[in-house]
């Protein structure tokens, strides 16, 4: 085998926590490889919020918008995806200028494209996705209300109107769309992220927000990486944690789904219920959520640029047994979990996160949603969590596109060729 390998930069997400480096930036393979995936034609239009619900607006009062792609098939015609975009937050006027500043796309949608396009989940072309799926109604929630998708506020000169906006394109979906217009429609409701902490928040309240066709549609949860920990940083005066940022947004931001349950429980601290940790085990909608293990987001924040020390590899092997522990606490009827044992984060609308990296067993995210959704065999398992807890240990976070490249398996003899080269690779491994 013969490989010339360079990797592109490392992806970015959540003000600049390196991700996963990914990319083609240049690949001669000489194995069974002469054609590589074709460009995918799924791009999604976007639709402005300005006309049908003026109150759904960004930070800076610009109309927020999502974009939307209908059924390409009949076997997309029932099944909705809704996705809300990752993308941090801010949390006093100082950050929340700095991060407007810095990420304009994030607090404003005047430098919005008009057409996006994504990989992973919201592929259209994989033929790894089951075709209800592939050919389903997409819709991706743009995110630039800096209040992880959740508020209904105005602070500091700015607006936070999470909420607002997730259920105007919620009600757009429905009234202009035909989401719920006949029965035995399905709704997967999620995110990235952000997105994710957003959707979890908002999951059992969506039959509420869809109005008179809720009992037409199952609502099911896609949860990537909105499992918070309420953990200290290695130096609590550089910073305090996840959870003093969350207690900050909750006392301007007017976060109303807090669920009745949570909130009672927390009476004097109710900042909780918008944290994972705290917030999850009230959830009551099915779900599948996605938590590595050592969660780059966070523990990089929490290590301050020493994860590469003592106390850095100390604290990734305690985040990673708190990740565990609280994944299997939540795993049940209707609540599938997913911990693989990576320093990664929200990877599922990348196609090397989706469909390539795996538990130990091979479990990607991909094939257990699949299996969730009833949409392939392999067993109603509820729990996929690798064992390993030291940095990175998962045997499925160095996938094959890592070592080839990390083209996208979009074309058929691309996809079969290399699931036939990582079948090889995980015998002799």
């Amino acid at each position: 085998f013969y490989f010339v390998h360079r990797r592109a930069p490392a992806l970015v997400a959540e003000d600049g926590v390196p991700i996963v480096a990914m990319g083609c930036m240049g690949v001669g393979v000489v194995l069974l490889v002469a054609a590589l995936a074709a460009a995918d034609s799924g791009d999604l239009e976007l639709i402005s919020l300005k006309d049908s619900h003026p109150d759904a607006v960004c930070n800076d009062g610009t109309p927020s918008g999502y974009y939307f792609r209908e059924a390409q098939s009949a076997e997309g015609n029932s099944t909705w995806v809704v996705y809300l975009e990752a993308g941090g937050w801010c949390w006093h006027a100082a950050s929340c200028a700095a991060r407007c500043s810095r990420h304009p796309y994030f607090c404003s949608s005047s430098s919005w494209e008009l057409t996006l396009r994504h990989g992973g989940l919201l592929s259209s072309t994989s033929p790894a996705l089951h075709a209800s799926l592939r050919h389903a109604n997409k819709a991706f929630v743009r995110y630039c209300t800096s209040d992880a998708h959740m508020g209904d506020a105005t602070a500091f000169g700015v607006e936070f109107r999470g909420q607002r906006v997730v259920q105007a394109v919620l009600s757009e979906l429905v009234e202009t769309h035909g989401l719920g217009s006949d029965g035995g429609h399905r709704l997967l409701f999620g995110g990235g992220s952000a997105g994710a902490r957003g959707a979890m928040v908002h999951l059992d309240y969506v039959p509420d927000m869809l109005g008179d066709v809720a009992a037409n549609v199952e609502v099911v949860g896609f949860l990537d990486s909105p499992l918070w920990l309420d953990m200290p940083s290695l130096n609590r005066r550089a910073f305090h944690g996840f959870g003093e940022q969350t207690r900050k947004i909750h006392s301007f931001a007017n976060v109303a789904h807090l669920d009745d349950g949570c909130a009672a429980t927390y009476p004097t601290a109710q900042w909780k219920c918008m944290l994972g940790e705290y917030r999850m085990p009230f959830v009551q909608s099915p779900y599948m959520i996605v938590a590595a293990l050592h969660d780059a987001f966070q523990l990089d924040g929490l290590a301050l640029g020493r994860l590469d020390t003592d106390a850095g590899l100390d604290l990734a092997v305690e985040f990673a047994n708190r990740t565990a522990a609280t994944l299997g606490k939540l795993a049940g009827p209707g609540h599938v979990v997913v911990g693989m044992a990576c320093h990664t984060h929200a990877e599922s609308l990348t196609d090397e996160g989706f469909f390539w990296h795996s538990t130990r067993d091979g479990r990607t995210q991909c094939s257990v949603l699949q299996t969730f959704l009833g949409l392939e065999r392999g067993g109603g398992g509820r729990e996929y969590l690798d064992e390993c807890r030291h940095l990175d240990c998962g045997v499925g976070c160095s996938s094959l596109p890592e070592l080839f490249g990390a083209c996208p398996p979009s074309s058929q003899l691309g996809f079969l060729v290399r699931v036939a080269a990582v079948a090889a690779l995980r015998a002799l491994w």
